[in-house]
């Protein structure tokens, strides 16, 4: 199947887009692929906004997220400089002084744009190993593609391997990477917090990575610029010393994936269940946003 990718890959971009015109026939139009989904959280994100702008944001959407899916295919067998061409940093200033002093890094973001060029991308503008946090799919032969491909740049960490890897690389120079606004498993403990216009899970990694490996957090803000051009913007989150038991850390993370979302919302994945009910146990979840 990973012979079967890579040849894949070299297909001309052109054609490629060809492909993702389908597929975003095939899967929005025909399938209806979360369209109930995707049309409640545009009215929870934009209540007072119009049903034509809903409608826009709608299609652009379902136009971006099928390019992006059919561009990761390129990115089993695109260069270095390929992807640095494709996906540019904005302001790589804002990490010399870390870099300089080889302090360990937390870089937060969500699932925006293109994911996949995002982590390899940022795995290529750090001169430091780059562990990039995954959540294995229950699909194995989905998640041996997914793992292969961020493999070529970084290093994946399962999720459950997260709190060994901190304590094993406490002191060296090392970043890691982290997309967490999707929402966790009613099994798992999750914080609850206002989102748009309504509270919403998340887990706690954030947090407890930035806690347990005294890292200076940063926000990649990453943007659509056209056609499979991207930018990310790094955001200073905070800095360490962090105590330990707090919430800020996640708290701030959650503004900025607003922020970016709220900026850019046709190219955040706007099909993910995002907004869930709580379980009777989940008191803080009830509280006035």
């Amino acid at each position: 199947m990973n012979a079967l990718i890579k040849a894949l890959s070299y297909i001309p971009m052109p054609v490629l887009y060809a492909l993702a015109a389908c597929l975003r026939v095939l899967a929005f139009d025909v399938v209806g692929y979360r369209r109930k989904v995707i049309d409640k959280n545009l009215r929870i994100m934009f209540p007072d906004a119009s049903d034509a702008e809903r409608n826009r944001i709608r299609r652009e959407f379902q136009r971006n997220f099928s390019e992006a899916a059919i561009e990761t295919l390129k990115g089993f067998s695109m260069s270095e400089e390929e992807l640095r061409d494709r996906v540019t940093i904005e302001n790589p200033e804002v990490l010399a002084p870390f870099i300089e002093k080889q302090q360990s890094m937390l870089i937060v973001t969500l699932h925006q744009t293109n994911i996949e060029w995002m982590v390899g991308r940022i795995c290529l503008a750090l001169p430091c190993p780059v562990a990039g946090v995954y959540k294995p799919l229950h699909n194995e032969r989905m998640d041996s593609i997914i793992k292969a491909g961020r493999a070529r740049f970084g290093k994946p960490i399962p999720i459950k391997n997260v709190a060994r890897e901190v304590l094993r690389q406490r002191k060296s120079f090392r970043a890691m990477l982290l997309a967490a606004d999707q929402s966790p498993i009613s099994r798992e403990k999750r914080f609850w917090h206002p989102f748009f216009s309504q509270r919403a899970p998340f887990y706690y990694g954030p947090q407890t990575i930035a806690e347990a490996g005294q890292s200076v957090v940063i926000f990649a803000h990453p943007r659509r610029l056209s056609r499979g051009r991207y930018s990310i913007r790094w955001e200073i989150l905070a800095e360490p010393p962090h105590t330990s038991g707090g919430t800020e850390i996640l708290e701030r993370f959650i503004e900025a994936c607003e922020r970016s979302a709220r900026e850019q919302p046709e190219s955040w994945w706007i099909s993910n269940k995002k907004w869930k009910k709580p379980k009777p146990w989940e008191a803080e979840a009830s509280r006035p946003s």
